[in-house]
C-alpha cells in the first residue's frame, strides 16, 4: 500500500491543481464560516490530516463523507456529484461507504453548499459498505487512504480524558497552594488554578509532585482536569480557528498546545470571577482574545 499509495495522492492533487477556483466558493473560503449543517463542503484538517469532507448530518453529532476530485478513483460503493450540484464546479466523488463522525474542531474551511436534492441523496443513502472486492487494486488501496485519514480526523483531540480528582488528591495529601508554587516553580496564580482542578498537569510538573503526594507522576496525570464541555464547543466552534491559530503563532507553538492554552486561563478565570454561575465562555474568550490583540 505505501509503494503506490503515493501515485494515487499525486494524481489527486495534480486534478486539484487543475480546477478554477470559482467567486462564491473564494468567499466562503475566505469569510466566516456558518454554523455546521448538512450539505455543506469543508476541508477537515488535523495535524498532517487534510481532507475535502461533505456534511450529511449534524443535529446531534456531525457525521461526514470523505470527497475526492479524481474520476478514476471510484467504486460500486461511491457517487458521482454532478458539477452543477456541488459549489467546486467540477465533478466530486462521494465515498458513502466511508461516512465518519468528526468533532467540529478539525472543520477548518468551508467550501459552500450541495444543492438540496444531492444532500437530501447522500444523508439518505449513507451505507456501512465495504471495500469493493471488484475495483482495481489502485481504487481499493486510494480508499483505504481515505478511510484512514477520516479515522483519524475522527479521533482528532486537544484535550486528555481525566477523572478529575487532582484537585481532591492533592488537598487529601495537605498540600497548599504556595506549596505547590514553589514544587513546580510557577506563579502563585497558575499554582491555583492546578490545586482548584482548573488546569492540568503536565507530565514533568508530575514528577514533581509525586513524591510528596504519594502517588506516581502515571497516576498524577489520570487525575487531570477535563475541561467542561460546553467550553471544549465554544473553542470547537470553527469560527473560533482563526483566533486559535493566531494565538498559536504568536507564541511558536501547535494548535492542540493552543487550545489547551486557551481552555484552561478561561477556566481559570471564570472560576476566579464567577463562582458557581453559569459561564458565558464565549464571552470569557472574547474577553482572553481581545487583551491578546491589545498586546500586539
Amino acid at each position: 500500500m505505501t509503494r503506490n499509495a503515493p501515485q494515487a495522492k499525486s494524481r489527486l492533487e495534480e486534478a486539484a491543481s487543475g480546477v478554477t477556483v470559482p467567486g462564491p466558493v473564494r468567499r466562503a473560503w475566505t469569510g466566516v464560516p456558518p454554523d455546521v449543517a448538512a450539505g455543506q463542503i469543508w476541508r477537515a484538517r488535523w495535524n498532517r490530516h487534510v481532507q475535502l469532507v461533505a456534511i450529511i448530518g449534524a443535529d446531534h453529532r456531525i457525521t461526514a463523507l470523505p470527497l475526492s476530485l479524481d474520476p478514476d478513483y471510484a467504486d460500486a460503493t461511491t457517487t458521482c456529484i454532478s458539477a452543477e450540484a456541488n459549489p467546486l464546479g467540477v465533478p466530486v466523488t462521494a465515498w458513502a461507504g466511508l461516512a465518519t463522525t468528526l468533532p467540529a474542531v478539525v472543520l477548518d474551511r468551508f467550501a459552500g453548499q450541495l444543492d438540496h436534492d444531492t444532500a437530501a441523496a447522500l444523508a439518505a443513502g449513507q451505507t456501512a459498505a465495504g471495500a469493493d472486492p471488484s475495483a482495481p487494486e489502485q481504487v481499493r488501496m486510494y480508499r483505504a487512504l481515505l478511510e484512514d485519514a477520516m479515522e483519524e480526523l475522527s479521533a482528532a483531540r486537544w484535550y486528555e480524558d481525566g477523572s478529575g480528582e487532582l484537585s481532591r488528591t492533592m488537598q487529601r495529601a495537605g498540600l497548599e497552594v504556595r506549596e505547590v508554587a514553589d514544587l513546580l516553580g510557577t506563579t502563585p496564580q497558575k499554582a491555583l488554578a492546578i490545586w482548584r482542578g482548573r488546569m492540568p498537569l503536565a507530565l514533568e510538573e508530575a514528577k514533581r509532585l509525586a513524591p510528596v503526594m504519594g502517588a506516581s507522576a502515571e497516576e498524577l496525570l489520570t487525575r487531570n482536569p477535563v475541561p467542561p464541555p460546553d467550553l471544549v464547543g465554544c473553542l470547537d466552534n470553527p469560527r473560533r480557528l482563526h483566533q486559535i491559530l493566531a494565538y498559536a503563532a504568536k507564541r511558536g507553538i501547535d494548535a492542540p498546545t493552543a487550545y489547551r492554552d486557551l481552555a484552561y486561563q478561561t477556566w481559570a478565570l471564570a472560576a476566579r470571577q464567577t463562582g458557581g454561575k453559569a459561564t458565558n465562555w464565549d464571552l470569557r474568550l472574547d474577553t482572553i482574545f481581545a487583551a491578546d490583540s491589545d498586546e500586539q
